[in-house]
């Protein structure tokens, strides 16, 4: 595993040990360094004190240093030192488990684990080790399982930096690689940034490799695992701290958008995806008092572009680092959630990604495994997830990560398995297996109506009404398809559709109702190959579009979300935003009149508000008319105090509001 830009797995900081010993400046530096997370001037300080005795204390601290930098492995003979120097500390004992399971000695890690659990009382340890036990019956199965992958090594594009994480973009191959000149004193080695090939140059000779943007490119920091928008206009990647002030000193998500044929300047995305002091100390009111030092990396943005998933070791999750899940709509991340108990162990899981078939892939070393991170499967399967290990070759007893599909049946990964050319190297996978089997899928539509002033919100069956099927979605239509009709029962029979396709339906129930958009995609909807049980699979899906009756009535009103500036009537950016979708619908709806109010919060003078709600309602539809609306379709009112929403003299943000109602339908009206 990428040594110096993961050093994230550092979720139980190293605290006392027993038996400090000397109080030399060489043994504060070494202490010093260690402290500072350069592991590798640590290891090195450490090693030149070894022959001072102590051994227990220091190789401790070398094993910890070796574990931190995400070297557990080469950590095994110290910790073994350093028990056998009667060290007691619990970390040493559990760690020196896991480093001898990295190493492929399943038995003696079980051993330990088991020794482990006689007198262990830290919590997480013991549900870890528990779990060890509990999966060791599952490794033998694991490695004698036959798989129908083959792998192979990308040995001219490895080289003895590492390469992790490939990723694909406009026909390039990424990855990135530790080819920086700066050092990185967690590792030792050089500080990581991103790179790319041409995919069908891999397998020449020396394949031609470039930084991939000298914008998403910064000597002293470390670059990685770079996902991009479906469209292409922006991407989401990880960087670590460069050490500039305001920054985390931990790993955070950035993103940076399409400029041309180039990137902008990345920016830091902000709380709740990213959770750091340093965010807090540069002016977000709202992180203080939170979780600090939050490691957050390895994003993923799914094929339809309306999810993000990530790693991280934030509060509220099973332990050590989990996957977590963002929803992304306008340009937002939100409603961030965990993964859920299934995916996520006590241990790692690391490295998400989702194929077409909706198959989450990621790297844990919480499930049963082979040793290090392995790489895992989660299926959904009649309503309940099913994680797999991947088994051999996929998998070995050291890290396997950053899986990745390019088609159902080829792909790259990375590990840092014995026979590579560096620590982390670039893999090729390829699946033999009968792909015959076929599904056709469809999609069924319903339309129905409701009424707002009717507090039941019963749906009526809306017969006849038109729905227009395009394909893309409704910020861009790329092409009509089909236009469709409801029947009596408010159906559309279901009819034939794509995977990896996202669609927009505009349905259309005449002049007394408004006119929708809906969204349908097909991303990460494919059955699962390995669950098909017949040759021609037959599935339908079903979507349902609600219309709402137009009610014209003084005591109906939607609510705008457009804030102003204190004692101002000029339109916030934010506000546009919200106001440039209010355009569409308008446009999508011909057949309105409305009238725009806007109201105050009850600070200030009765005239003062009146003049101000009515300068705010007039900034608006002005707004609107110069984004195409007619200026004969709407009227402008501002209320000032009159209408409180909520009845307070105090400064109540819920009674500074924008509403539209409708005055009129405009009737026979005829569209373009």
């Amino acid at each position: 595993m990428k040594k110096s830009f993961f050093c994230c797995i550092s979720i139980f900081s190293f605290s006392v040990l027993l038996g400090l010993g000397g109080c030399n400046s060489a043994y504060k530096n070494a202490i010093k360094s260690f402290e500072k997370a350069e592991y590798q001037k640590a290891i090195t300080q450490f090693e030149q004190l070894r022959k001072d005795g102590n051994n227990a204390t220091i190789d401790a601290y070398i094993a910890e240093s070796y574990r931190l930098s995400n070297r557990i492995g080469e950590a095994e003979k110290y910790y073994q030192t350093a028990l056998q120097a009667n060290n007691n500390d619990e970390k040493i004992k559990f760690y020196y488990a896991q480093s001898l399971k990295s190493n492929g000695k399943i038995q003696e890690a079980q051993a330990q684990f088991k020794q482990y659990l006689q007198n262990g009382t830290n919590q997480d340890f013991t549900k870890r080790a528990k779990a060890e036990i509990q999966n060791s019956d599952k490794i033998k199965e694991i490695q004698d399982t036959k798989t129908p992958y083959i792998v192979e090594a990308c040995q001219n594009l490895n080289t003895e930096a590492d390469e992790f994480a490939p990723s694909f973009h406009k026909g390039k191959l990424l990855f990135s690689s530790t080819r920086k000149e700066v050092v990185y004193e967690g590792s030792g080695g050089r500080t990581a940034g991103i790179y790319s090939t041409d995919e069908k140059n891999i397998d020449q000779t020396s394949p031609s490799v470039e930084v991939f943007s000298s914008n998403l490119y910064l000597s002293t920091a470390n670059e990685a695992s770079p996902t991009f928008a479906p469209d292409g206009s922006y991407v989401v990647f990880a960087r670590s701290s460069s050490g500039k002030k305001g920054e985390s000193n931990e790993v955070d998500l950035y993103i940076a958008r399409r400029v041309g044929n180039d990137w902008s300047e990345p920016e830091i995305l902000p709380y709740p995806l990213n959770i750091n002091k340093n965010l807090a100390d540069a002016g977000n009111q709202e992180l203080k008092g939170s979780q600090e030092n939050v490691w957050t990396s390895c994003p993923f943005i799914r094929g339809d572009g309306k999810r993000l998933y990530f790693a991280s070791n934030r509060k509220g999750g099973y332990g050590g680092v989990d996957i977590w899940i963002a929803d992304i709509a306008g340009g937002r991340f939100n409603n961030i959630r965990n993964a859920g108990k299934d995916i996520n162990t006590a241990g790692d899981e690391l490295f998400p990604y989702v194929s077409d078939e909706g198959v989450l892939y990621f790297s844990s070393n919480g499930h049963a495994g082979l040793g290090g991170l392995d790489i895992m499967e989660a299926i959904i399967d009649k309503g309940s997830i099913k994680i797999k290990n991947m088994g051999v070759p996929l998998n070995s007893p050291q890290d396997d990560f950053g899986f990745m599909g390019k088609t159902d049946t080829t792909g790259y990964f990375s590990s840092n398995r014995a026979g590579g050319k560096g620590g982390d190297d670039i893999y090729k996978w390829s699946e033999k297996i009968d792909r015959q089997k076929r599904v056709n899928y469809f999609l069924g539509i319903e339309v129905v109506s409701i009424d707002p002033t009717d507090k039941t919100k019963k749906e009526t069956p809306l017969a006849n009404a038109k729905v227009e099927h395009f394909l893309g979605n409704i910020a861009k239509k790329d092409e009509k398809l089909q236009t469709l009709t409801t029947d009596a029962q408010g159906k559309i029979a279901p009819f034939p559709i794509k995977l990896q396709s996202n669609y927009v339906f505009n349905a259309n129930g005449g002049e007394d109702f408004f006119h929708k958009e809906e969204e349908f995609s097909t991303f990460g909807k494919a059955i699962p190959h390995e669950l098909l049980t017949k040759p021609v699979t037959d599935t339908t899906f079903y979507t349902k579009i609600i219309l709402e009756k137009i009610v014209i009535t003084d005591t109906v009103a939607y609510q705008l979300e457009i804030n102003f500036d204190f004692n101002k009537a000029n339109i916030r950016p934010e506000s546009a935003i919200e106001l440039d979708k209010f355009v569409n619908f308008l446009k999508e709806n011909p057949q309105i009149a409305i009238e725009l109010g806007s109201h105050t919060d009850a600070v200030g003078s009765d005239r003062d508000n009146q003049a101000l709600s009515q300068r705010r309602a007039d900034s608006t539809v002005a707004y609107l008319v110069k984004s195409g609306i007619e200026a004969s379709r709407m009227t402008a009112v501002g209320y000032g105090e009159k209408k409180l929403k909520i009845n307070t003299q105090q400064a109540e943000i819920r009674n500074r509001r924008t509403e539209f109602k409708v005055t009129r339908i405009i009737r026979n009206r005829k569209e373009d």
